[in-house]
């Protein structure tokens, strides 16, 4: 991403040297410059950590094509991506028995 300058400037997100801090930051200075320049304020956060939960791995793949006219390779990528995926829990050396996972984003 960053070798072929595709980083988004405002994200904070999977990028190094950056963390929640320096995604408030801005948030941050924008609302203090609005009350110094006496406008009200209003801040809307959504929590999304969880939004991805429960997205049926079937039902995405089916949307992706018939509402975003997703196909062929890029439609097969996606596919690869979420079909035969498992997961488990280790705790103190002890291993779950795997999972396929049917929904949720990897």
């Amino acid at each position: 991403m960053e070798s072929n300058q595709l980083n988004e400037p405002l994200q904070s997100a999977y990028k190094r040297f950056h963390s929640c801090e320096t995604a408030l930051l801005p948030v941050h200075n924008d609302i203090l410059h609005a009350i110094d320049d006496r406008h009200c304020v209003i801040l809307l956060l959504f929590d999304l950590s969880a939004a991805f939960d429960t997205v049926d791995h079937d039902i995405l793949l089916t949307k992706l094509k018939s509402k975003f006219s997703i196909c062929g390779t890029a439609l097969e990528w996606f596919r690869s991506y979420l079909t035969n995926r498992t997961q488990f829990t280790l705790i103190s050396g002890k291993k779950s028995q795997s999972r396929e996972l049917k929904c949720g984003v990897p």
